[in-house]
């Protein structure tokens, strides 16, 4: 896309170079004082004007060639009589527009046309004495050059601006890819971890409760399971807690009473309203025959997003909750014997 966009500059570098050194060499060094000076500091312009093109970030370099190019067809129109613009004689005003298109092209759409409508525009207010004949004729070439000129920028230009359109959607395709692999990775190294504790920690308390199902004894595994969780805590975020004490505190509930919960958590402190909801839909949940919960927060630019995901030993979800405080959006979705509930918290 960039190498189109340089295939048009040398195309008109070319072109600018065979006007210049086949088609009006004879006119250019012909006469005398401006007009073999302009006609040599031209031929010194287009010499150089490779260099801009090699390199488009000197952009110095192509505004000095530009205005170079243009003081040279300047000088040459001013010293053409009137009734002379629209012949050979004003040799500048066709063919510096093509090394004008070259080093200007670099820059923007208003500038280029800019720079290509003055010369000629110059030419035609010069001809303006010769009379209304000669005006049409001038006008009749300023057409002509246009009309091979301005097409070409044109392109120039939409061919930049569908470069960098597609560069920018490249690098967000790019982007979003390559966050998605992370993501993928952190979560899976965090359910990897969360397992093999989760392994080791459920038999022991599992036997305990078994063993000797006193209070005592169903309050210590409790606390052995809330200090469980502040460790996987403290993987997931800096130190503390993103689940909060009210949240946290429904989950010790939940697992004391022999519920197994999978906790993933890729934001920082869940808002205070989606813990509330959540505390109602893991308590709902946890109500359904033989449910096993997974609860996973994941953010993204524009909200946060909690799910609860609650497998049961029986098809029918019977979840009773149907509507939760704004700014939240719940989606709720059975399919045999899983149970999802999306909840959705704008940032």
């Amino acid at each position: 896309m960039t190498d189109i966009r340089t295939a048009f500059r040398w195309g008109s570098w070319v072109v600018a170079g065979i006007m210049l050194l086949v088609l009006y060499r004879e006119e250019g060094l012909s006469g005398a004082g401006i007009q073999p000076a302009a006609y040599l500091t031209s031929v010194g312009a287009w010499a150089v004007t490779p260099v801009s093109v090699v390199f488009p970030t000197w952009r110095v370099l192509a505004f000095l060639l530009t205005a170079v190019t243009f003081g040279a067809t300047a000088a040459v129109t001013l010293t053409v009589p009137a009734d002379l613009q629209h012949t050979s004689a004003n040799w500048a005003i066709g063919v510096n527009g093509w090394l004008l298109l070259t080093t200007a092209s670099a820059g923007r759409l208003r500038p280029l046309m800019l720079w290509l409508t003055l010369p000629v525009v110059l030419a035609m207010v010069v001809a303006i004495p010769a009379g209304a004949p000669e005006m049409v004729r001038m006008i009749a070439r300023a057409l002509g050059i246009f009309g091979l000129q301005l097409p070409v920028a044109l392109a120039i230009q939409a061919v930049a601006r569908s470069a960098l359109a597609a560069n920018e959607q490249h690098r967000a395709q790019e982007a979003i890819r390559t966050g998605q692999i992370v993501a993928q990775a952190l979560h899976e190294d965090r359910l990897r971890r969360s397992r093999a504790v989760a392994a080791a920690v459920e038999p022991v308390l599992a036997s305990l409760a078994d063993a000797d199902p006193d209070d005592t004894l169903r309050q210590r595994s409790r606390v052995a399971s809330t200090q469980v969780r502040r460790l996987l805590a403290e993987w997931y975020g800096d130190g503390h807690d993103p689940l909060g004490d009210d949240l946290s505190a429904c989950l010790d509930d939940v697992q004391a009473a022999g519920i197994p919960v999978e906790v993933t958590v890729h934001a920082g402190d869940l808002p205070p309203v989606l813990r509330r909801a959540t505390c109602d839909v893991v308590r709902e949940a946890a109500r359904l025959p033989g449910a096993r919960l997974r609860l996973t927060a994941v953010p993204t630019a524009t909200h946060l997003s909690l799910s609860v995901v609650a497998r049961t030993s029986e098809a029918g979800s019977g979840f009773s909750i149907d509507e939760v405080p704004a700014p939240l959006v719940m989606r709720t979705t059975t399919i045999g014997e899983t149970l999802w509930v999306e909840l959705t918290c704008p940032v």
